[in-house]
């Protein structure tokens, strides 16, 4: 054989027990993970803006309080819309 073909064989021969021992590997490290992202708190809370049904993280949200209850917005201007339909209603 040809020192070529051997090398050809030996890379083959490598490149099969990388595929082989390395997917093995892999398995806990992804189990891990799950396991740490399940255990992890969610830093924050997602809440629906009343005019236009977005859902927005509560700490990027606008908020606008109304006595004694405080809405989320995803932007002013569904805030300063809020308002206004809020103005009419009374």
């Amino acid at each position: 054989m040809s020192p070529i073909r051997l090398i050809i064989i030996g890379i083959l021969f490598y490149i099969v027990y990388r595929l082989l021992v390395g997917g093995r590997k892999k398995e806990p490290d992804d189990q891990q993970k799950g396991k740490a992202f399940k255990e992890m708190p969610p830093n924050d809370v997602l809440v629906e803006d009343p005019v236009c049904k977005k859902l927005v993280p509560r700490q990027q949200a606008v908020q606008h309080h109304n006595g004694e209850q405080t809405f989320y917005f995803c932007s002013e201007k569904c805030c300063q819309k809020f308002i206004s339909q809020e103005g009419e209603g009374e």
